[in-house]
C-alpha cells in the first residue's frame, strides 16, 4: 500500500489542480438551479422586478408610506430617496444608489401592502395600529405579501410611463446570460477535470505496471514459485486497471459527490420542504446498505475466480499437444467451462444487483419529485412558496440523491478495487531473499569454482535436496553431472548463478563467496543454457544476440555455426531475420536447443552451464557441436548436466549424484572401476558387462 501511495504522491500538483477544478465545477453546477428560479420567479412572474422596494415612487405614495412609519424608519426612508422633477411624466422620488435596500425591505413590506390594498383601508385613518394588525394577520405568509407588493410596484411603474416589458426582457436576458456563462465555466471545468483525472489515472497505472514488472524481474525462483504465472499476469493487468478505475472514481465521484451533496443541502437548508430531503436520504442510504452487504462479498471473490480462469486457460494453451495426444479435449473443455461458468455466475449476480439498484433509485428520485410537487403546489396555492423556488428545490434534491447514488455505486465497486490494491501490494512488498549485500566485492579473473560443504533445501521442504557437496572446477576443464532422475543435478547447477541460495556451505569463485559479489556481475560471467530452450518473439538474430544487447550479425553467425544451427538457418530465405514466435513454437525442439546454445556462445562468457541442453540432438549433431565447443572453451569453466553417458564420458571430471549426494567423482575410466551406479548407467545405455 505504501508503494501505491508513494506512486500517487508523485503527482501532487496535478491532484491539486483537479481538486480546484472539482470545486469550480461543483459551485457552478449548484448555481444553475438558483438562476432558473430567478428567471421563473422574477423574470416571468414578477416582470423582472426583483424587490418590492420601489426604484421610483410617486409623491402621493411617498407621503402615504411616510404616514405609516415611525420616526426612526422615516429618517431611513427620507435619506434613501431624492426628488426628481425632470425625467418622468410627473414629479417622483428616485432611490439613491447608496441606499440600504435590505433595511428598506424590512420597513416597507407592510406599508406597501396597505397601498396595494387601499380599497380595503380608509387611507385617511391609517396609523401605526393598522400596521400592527396587518403584521399579526399575515404572520408566516410574508412571501404572499411580497408578491402582492411586487405586482403593485409593477402597476405603479406602468402609470409612471416606465416600459415594464422592456425591463422584464432585460432581466431575463441578463440572468440568462449569467446562467449561460456559469454553464460554460462548468463545462470547461468538467472537461479539464475529466481530462486531467484520466491522464492522472493512466500515468499512475503506467508507473504501477513499471514497478510491478521491475519487482517481478527482481524475483528469483523462490519468489516466482510463490505467485503463479497466471496470478502475476492478472495482477499486472486487470488489477492495475481496477486501481486506475479507483483513481478515476476517487476524483470524479468519491470527492465530487460529497461536495455536491453538502452544497445542495446548504442551499435548501431552512426550507419548509427540508423534511423531504431527510426522507429521501434515509431511503437511499437504506438501499445502499442492503446492496452493499449483498454484493460486496461477490466482488471480493471476482479476482480469485479471474485468476483461476486465467490459470486453466494458460494450462490448456501450453498443453494443447499433450491434450490432443491423449484425446482429452472434452475433459479440458469441461475444466474451462466450469471456471468460466463460476466467473460468469459471479458476474451475473453482481450485474443483476446493480441492475435492480439503478431503476429502484430512479423510482425513488421520481417519487421524491412527485412528493415535492404535491407539497409545493399546496404551498404555492397558499402563497408561501413560488414556482421557481420549487423548481430549484427539485433540482437541488436530485443533486443530493444523485450524489448518494454515485457514492453507493462506487462503494459497491470499492471492495474489488481494494482487493486489487492488496494484490498489487503483495507483489511490491514481497521480500526478495536473494539480493546484493550493501557492500560487495569485485570479481577477479575466474580460474576456479568450488563447492564447499554445500547443503540445500527448498523453501518449506522438510529434507535437504543436496547434502555435503564438495568439488572444484578449474579453468579450461569440463565438469559433468550425471545421475538418476531427481538426484539433484539441475538443482546443483542452479546454485551457481544464484537462482537459489545454499542452505549451508559456500560456493566460491577464486576463493570469493558468490554472495559477496553483485548478482549482475556474477551472471554476466555465466552463459546459461536451461533444460527447456526458451526463445523470445522476434527474429533468430535478436534471440542469438540477446545476451550482448546489440545485434552483431558476425558474432551471431559464428555462434550459430558452432551450435550447428547455421544449417537450418540458411535453409530459410530470411536466414537470421527469420521470425520466431513467442516461446519458439514455430521451430522444433532440437532447433530451440541449438539456438539457446548459440545465445550462450554469442555472449562469450567465462563460465558455461549446459543443463541437459543436448537431449534433443541426434548423436551426429551432438558430436559435431561438442567438437566445436571444445575449441572455444579451452580457457573457460564448463558445467554440463546430462542424462546420456555419451554426453559426459569425455569430460575432465564427472560427478555422479544419487539422492542428493556425491557417490562418485573422476574420469569415465575411473568411475567405471570405482562407482557401481555409474557403471549401471553405462551398461543400461551403451551395453556391455
Amino acid at each position: 500500500m505504501k508503494e501505491i501511495f508513494k506512486t500517487i504522491g508523485r503527482y501532487k500538483f496535478q491532484i491539486l489542480v483537479i481538486l480546484v477544478l472539482l470545486f469550480v465545477q461543483a459551485s457552478t453546477e449548484l448555481e444553475l438551479p438558483s438562476y432558473t428560479s430567478k428567471i421563473v420567479d422574477v423574470g416571468i412572474q414578477s416582470s423582472g422586478i426583483e424587490s418590492y422596494v420601489p426604484e421610483i415612487i410617486s409623491i402621493e405614495n411617498h407621503d402615504n408610506i411616510m404616514s405609516l412609519l415611525d420616526e426612526e424608519d422615516k429618517k431611513l426612508f427620507i435619506s434613501s430617496y431624492t426628488l426628481n422633477e425632470d425625467d418622468y411624466n410627473e414629479n417622483v422620488y428616485v432611490i439613491n444608489e447608496d441606499s440600504k435596500r435590505d433595511e428598506l425591505e424590512n420597513i416597507l413590506l407592510y406599508p406597501i401592502s396597505i397601498l396595494a390594498n387601499r380599497d380595503k383601508f380608509n387611507m385617511d385613518e391609517l396609523d401605526s395600529n393598522t400596521l400592527d394588525n396587518l403584521k399579526v394577520k399575515y404572520e408566516g405568509n410574508e412571501s404572499l405579501l411580497e408578491q402582492i407588493n411586487i405586482n403593485y410596484i409593477k402597476n405603479s411603474y406602468e402609470k409612471l410611463g416606465i416600459d415594464v416589458e422592456d425591463m422584464q426582457m432585460n432581466y431575463i436576458y441578463s440572468t440568462g446570460g449569467k446562467m449561460l456563462l456559469v454553464a460554460v465555466i462548468s463545462m470547461i471545468a468538467t472537461i479539464f477535470s475529466v481530462y486531467m483525472t484520466s491522464k492522472l489515472s493512466a500515468k499512475i497505472g503506467r508507473d504501477l505496471r513499471n514497478k510491478v514488472m521491475k519487482k517481478i524481474m527482481s524475483f528469483e525462483t523462490e519468489e516466482l514459485n510463490k505467485f503463479s504465472t497466471s496470478s502475476l499476469i492478472t495482477r499486472c493487468t486487470n488489477d492495475i486497471v481496477q486501481v486506475q478505475m479507483l483513481i478515476m472514481f476517487l476524483f470524479r465521484i468519491i470527492i465530487f459527490a460529497p461536495i455536491m451533496a453538502i452544497g445542495a443541502i446548504t442551499k435548501v437548508s431552512g426550507s419548509s420542504l427540508g423534511w423531504v430531503i431527510v426522507l429521501s436520504v434515509i431511503v437511499v442510504l437504506s438501499l445502499m446498505l442492503v446492496v452493499f452487504f449483498v454484493v460486496v462479498p461477490k466482488f471480493k471473490k471476482m479476482q480469485d475466480l479471474l485468476d483461476k480462469m486465467n490459470l486453466v486457460f494458460r494450462e490448456i494453451l501450453e498443453g494443447i499437444p499433450v491434450i490432443r495426444a491423449f484425446a482429452n479435449e472434452k475433459h479440458e473443455e469441461k475444466r474451462f467451462e466450469k471456471a468460466n461458468d463460476d466467473l460468469t455466475k459471479n458476474g451475473l449476480f453482481i450485474n443483476r444487483a446493480m441492475a435492480i439498484l439503478s431503476p429502484t433509485l430512479t423510482m425513488v428520485m421520481n417519487s421524491v419529485s412527485i412528493l415535492i410537487v404535491w407539497v409545493g403546489a399546496n404551498k404555492i396555492d397558499m402563497g408561501s412558496l413560488q414556482v421557481g423556488t420549487m423548481i430549484a428545490f427539485i433540482s437541488y434534491t436530485m443533486q443530493i440523491i444523485m450524489s448518494f447514488l454515485m457514492v453507493s455505486m462506487v462503494l459497491i465497486m470499492l471492495p474489488r478495487a481494494l482487493v486489487s490494491v492488496k494484490r498489487i501490494s503483495e507483489v511490491l512488498n514481497s521480500d526478495v531473499k536473494i539480493k546484493d549485500k550493501e557492500k560487495t566485492l569485485n570479481f577477479e579473473e575466474e580460474n576456479e569454482v568450488e563447492f564447499r560443504d554445500v547443503y540445500f533445501r527448498y523453501p518449506d521442504a522438510t529434507e535437504d535436496v543436496l547434502r555435503n557437496i564438495n568439488f572444484k572446477a578449474k579453468k579450461g576443464t569440463t565438469t559433468a553431472f550425471i545421475g538418476s532422475t531427481g538426484s539433484g543435478k539441475s538443482t546443483l547447477i542452479n546454485l551457481i548463478p544464484r537462482f537459489y541460495d545454499v542452505t549451508s556451505g559456500e560456493i566460491l569463485v577464486n576463493g570469493r563467496n558468490i554472495k559477496d559479489v553483485k548478482i549482475k556481475d556474477l551472471r554476466q560471467k555465466i552463459g546459461y543454457v536451461p533444460q527447456k530452450g526458451n526463445l523470445f518473439s522476434g527474429t533468430i538474430l535478436s534471440n542469438i544476440t540477446f545476451g550482448i544487447k546489440k545485434e552483431d550479425r558476425e558474432k551471431a553467425t559464428e555462434a550459430a555455426r558452432i551450435s550447428q544451427a547455421l544449417e537450418f538457418i540458411n535453409e530459410d530465405r530470411d536466414g537470421l531475420d527469420r521470425s520466431i514466435s513467442q516461446g519458439g513454437t514455430n521451430v522444433s525442439g532440437g532447433q530451440r536447443q541449438r539456438l539457446s546454445i548459440a545465445r550462450a556462445i554469442c555472449k562469450d562468457p567465462d563460465i558455461y552451464i549446459f543443463d541437459d541442453s543436448f537431449s534433443a540432438l541426434d548423436y551426429k549433431t551432438d558430436a559435431n557441436l561438442r567438437k566445436e565447443l571444445s575449441k572455444i572453451t579451452k580457457d573457460k569453466i564448463v558445467f554440463v548436466v546430462a542424462q546420456r553417458i555419451s554426453s559426459v564420458m569425455h569430460a575432465d571430471n564427472i560427478i555422479v549424484l544419487d539422492n542428493g549426494e556425491v557417490v562418485g567423482m573422476g574420469t569415465h575410466e575411473e568411475l567405471l572401476k570405482t562407482c557401481p551406479i555409474y557403471k549401471e548407467i553405462k551398461v543400461s545405455q551403451l551395453g556391455g558387462d
